[in-house]
């Protein structure tokens, strides 16, 4: 009898066992879940305000590779911001006078006689927004690539990200192709050129 007794007192409760059981599942979820919140939280911080240049951009694509190399900072504000800031009543037109962009023919800031002869960024920006543009622009590149250029005159986006020079070379190789890696990969016409430059605009 005795040792029936000691045998039934050694046993634990079945309700005692589902109690342990769930406090420990809710200790290991405790512990778990605002680790799973951190990485998260990096990897939202990790993706914003920054850009990729168009070598590194082309390279991802061409290694299939996923983006997760890192970018450097920037806060490019779209050819629609840039559209309004360029008239003088416009809360932002601190930002066109500061850009330098005031009078400056397209053809000259993208050393091609032949865009847009006599249109300047201004006009450019804002046939871009029209309803029913005044000139051609296939692929609204003239209106993106303006916009691109006074984000690199303020300061928006740096040179290490894009320069004057691969932007020029983006106009020069709208219709025979531009190749961000020479040499390597498929080039880049005005559509996809314009794709690249959407993802330097991070600040609106």
């Amino acid at each position: 009898m005795s040792d029936s007794r000691h045998h039934e007192d050694s046993q634990p409760l079945a309700g005692s066992t589902a109690s342990e059981s769930r406090r420990r599942f809710v200790r290991g979820v405790g512990l778990a879940t605002p680790v799973m919140l951190a990485v998260s939280s990096r990897s939202a911080l990790a993706t914003g305000g920054t850009c990729l240049s168009p070598s590194a951009s082309a390279s991802i694509a061409l290694t299939n590779s996923r983006p997760n190399r890192d970018g450097i900072g920037c806060s490019g504000r779209s050819p629609g911001f840039w559209s309004q800031a360029c008239l003088s009543s416009h809360q932002h037109y601190s930002y066109w006078t500061m850009s330098g962009a005031s009078g400056k023919l397209f053809s000259t800031v993208f050393n091609d006689s032949s865009a847009f002869p006599g249109k300047t960024l201004k006009d450019v920006l804002r046939n871009g927004m029209a309803g029913s543009p005044s000139f051609a622009d296939p692929n609204r590149l003239g209106f993106h690539l303006a916009a691109a250029w006074c984000n690199l005159q303020v300061g928006f986006v740096p040179s290490t990200v894009v320069s004057l020079l691969q932007l020029r070379a983006m106009w020069a190789g709208r219709n025979l192709g531009y190749q961000p890696v020479p040499g390597m990969g498929e080039p880049w016409y005005g559509e996809k050129i314009v794709k690249y430059l959407e993802t330097t605009y991070t600040a609106g």
